[in-house]
């Protein structure tokens, strides 16, 4: 059973979707949540714009290769699953990299436009995770949090010296290198989508995952 989510705003902000059907982006639904094309749109959102030489390391990477260290690291799998999704509301936002939403910020003057910004990712989280049947992060123990938060930093840092070399380290704090399934090597857009998925249906589960998907699709033909 799925519970309403409040609005992010009162207009509608529509997108089109997958066979021309349209989604309101201010109205977060767990009904309209498909994993399948989470897996696949995060296939091919790049980590650091894209900005590194060679193939681009996706979003879809880093959140698989991250949930396996947690359970590498003996964490358990609750927190991998938690972690798994932590970016998969940019399947229907975007990603809007931290040092441009701080630009943005700053060049309008308001500090608010940070806390907007979170507040459009936390409603879709909430949505997200609620299809899942995992707990929503406000409901997330102060340990949960940290090792979600911990591991995300990690991964950044890591990512950032496979991608950029070894001098990147000392562009952030000091960090312990997440003991990850294999060297940080980018992974092509069809790999990253099917290990994404084969994972979330090891964490979330294969019949949820389907159930969802014709879930969101019957959902979306109704609007």
């Amino acid at each position: 059973m799925t519970i309403a989510l409040p609005r992010l705003c009162a207009d509608s902000v529509l997108t089109v979707w997958n066979g021309g059907s349209v989604i309101d982006m201010a109205q977060p639904d767990a009904a309209v949540v498909c994993f399948h094309e989470i897996a696949n749109t995060l296939s091919k959102i790049s980590r650091f714009n894209g900005r590194n030489d060679g193939p681009a390391l996706s979003v879809a990477q880093h959140c698989t290769m991250g949930a396996q260290a947690i359970i590498n690291e003996r964490h358990g799998t609750l927190p991998a699953r938690l972690f798994l999704l932590h970016d998969a509301h940019e399947w229907i936002l975007g990603d809007l990299i931290t040092p441009a939403a701080q630009l943005f910020a700053k060049r309008a003057g308001s500090p608010q436009l940070l806390d907007a910004i979170a507040q459009c990712k936390a409603g879709w989280d909430e949505a997200i995770y609620q299809a899942a049947n995992l707990p929503v992060p406000a409901l997330w123990t102060n340990q949960q949090r940290k090792l979600v938060k911990d591991m995300d930093g990690r991964m950044l840092v890591a990512e950032a010296v496979a991608l950029f070399g070894p001098g990147a380290a000392g562009k952030f704090p000091r960090w312990n290198r997440p003991k990850t399934t294999g060297e940080i090597k980018p992974w092509k857009a069809e790999r990253a989508e099917k290990e994404f998925k084969k994972l979330a249906y090891r964490l979330i589960g294969e019949d949820l995952i389907l159930e969802q998907a014709s879930l969101s699709a019957l959902a979306r033909q109704l609007r």
